[in-house]
């Protein structure tokens, strides 16, 4: 009876560690392909904006593409759920833009610092970068 204390203490921490290793991070990623669109470069249905990075689940063989669930305002986005473990590293990405079979990378690299729970980006443009 005298260790109870200190078995419910260590199954407390347990639980506790246990959790936050399996806490996901949510990340929705935005792009605003509004000049793209209106000069006819990308074209929808034809055309698609992908996802690459240096973590799980975005560096692995299966492509992680941006859709536009409404079309009125050109914003393509994706939801991305990242492992537990990953939570506070920076994470390196990029978007990738195939138009007309001819892929077309951002010139810099995006850095983003994973957070516990969920994150919405700003709708950036594609390969522009603001200093």
């Amino acid at each position: 009876m005298k260790y109870l204390p200190t078995f419910i203490l260590l199954v407390f921490t347990f639980s506790l560690t246990s959790s936050e290793i399996h806490a996901r991070q949510q990340v929705t990623f935005n792009v605003n392909l509004k000049p793209q669109l209106e000069d006819s470069i990308f074209i929808p249905g034809r055309d698609q904006l992908q996802l690459v990075g240096d973590f799980q689940p975005i560096n692995t063989a299966r492509p992680y593409f941006l859709t536009d669930t409404e079309p009125v305002d050109s914003v393509y986005s994706v939801t991305i759920n990242f492992p537990g473990r990953f939570r506070n590293r920076t994470l390196t990405y990029n978007f990738e833009m195939t138009i007309n079979f001819i892929k077309q990378t951002e010139d810099l690299e995006r850095q983003l610092q994973l957070p516990v729970g969920e994150m919405s980006l700003d709708a950036l443009y594609f390969n522009a970068f603001a200093w």
